[in-house]
């Protein structure tokens, strides 16, 4: 037994020191408690969103054509993959002065950021006002004056429209404009550990890239987050006027062909194999009963005889309206009850 206290507290010591040697057998230290803090935790990440990337995707080949005509030359455009990373993060990788556009997307409650690079919003100024868009040094880093904001604005009001375009495939949300700034540290929409989802987009213009991005805070696309992840998207599909104006100028310019039945005559083939120049045959048109005018060998008009300048015309008197295709059951009469 120990006699003292001092020889009960080394017995108690050794216990422990052979106890922390038989469950940490490699002799490897504990690692450092972490401190908890419940005010400041980053949410659960779900993953991939196929919605949003299905919307850029959209975006990209609309402004894409709104780009090339702001700056009257073709423009390619295509989405980088969406990551989510701090705040902090994206803020850093930015080299300033930039465009940054801070706007908001109705319904939705916060604000986000539609950045334009250093380069690009210079290459884009010297475009805009009428230069080549080519310089043998890179832009010097100086704040944009107030009539080149001007300028950049009207092409950043032409990107929130085209992405308020790009998100009705998913569901309606209105972008828009808020202020842009030229500095980092006057674009605080969401504090800086907070996560956000950042897209950068590659804009080729005279065959340089340069970059552009949209950064939407994480928190904020909760009301979407099931079309979101989901990724299905609507019904609507918006006629582009581009194509649209291609296509009925390739219709008008397309040739049919054209030929009115002046009458039908039916003999036998002995009667046919004997004719002769000079014989008459004797049609099943009344002269003045109107003409059939077939379009691509289609029944489509009728019209009257006449001649035109010399020539041999007919007048159209009347459109042949096309037989449906299909028969509404609300239109068929009702049946009458047996008796």
């Amino acid at each position: 037994m120990p006699q003292s206290k001092k020889e009960l507290n080394a017995i108690l010591q050794r216990i422990s020191a052979e106890q922390d040697q038989r469950l940490n057998p490699d002799g490897q230290k504990e690692t450092e408690v972490q401190p908890f803090e419940l005010g400041n935790q980053a949410p659960v990440i779900r993953g991939r969103m196929p919605g949003l990337e299905a919307v850029y995707d959209r975006f990209a080949r609309i402004y894409a054509q709104t780009f090339s005509h702001h700056v009257r030359r073709p423009v390619t455009m295509t989405r980088r993959a969406t990551e989510l990373v701090s705040f902090r993060d994206y803020l850093a990788a930015i080299s300033t002065p930039a465009s940054l556009t801070v706007f908001g997307l109705k319904p939705l409650q916060g604000q986000s950021l539609f950045v334009l690079e250093h380069q690009l919003s210079h290459i884009l100024i010297d475009l805009l006002f009428g230069g080549n868009g080519w310089f043998e040094n890179p832009p010097p880093k100086r704040e944009l004056t107030g009539i080149e904001i001007r300028m950049l604005s009207k092409v950043v009001h032409s990107a929130l429209e085209d992405l308020g375009r790009a998100w009705k495939i998913l569901t309606p949300l209105e972008p828009h404009y808020e202020r842009m700034e030229v500095n980092t540290k006057f674009t605080a929409i969401v504090p800086l550990d907070d996560v956000v989802a950042s897209t950068t987009f590659d804009v080729e213009i005279n065959r340089v890239p340069y970059t552009m991005s949209l950064c939407l805070p994480y928190a904020m696309l909760d009301p979407v987050r099931v079309q979101l992840e989901a990724g299905k998207a609507s019904n609507y599909e918006e006629v582009n006027a581009v194509n649209v104006s291609r296509l009925e100028e390739n219709l008008r310019n397309s040739k049919v062909g054209v030929k009115v039945a002046l009458g039908e005559a039916r003999m036998s083939l002995r009667n046919f194999l004997t004719l002769k120049t000079g014989d008459r045959l004797i049609l099943d048109q009344e002269q003045d009963q109107p003409l059939k005018v077939l379009v691509q060998n289609k029944l489509k008009y009728l019209a009257t005889q006449g001649a035109y300048k010399g020539k041999n015309a007919v007048k159209i008197t009347k459109l042949i309206e096309p037989q449906p295709r299909f028969t509404d059951l609300l239109d068929l009469p009702a049946e009458e009850p047996e008796e």
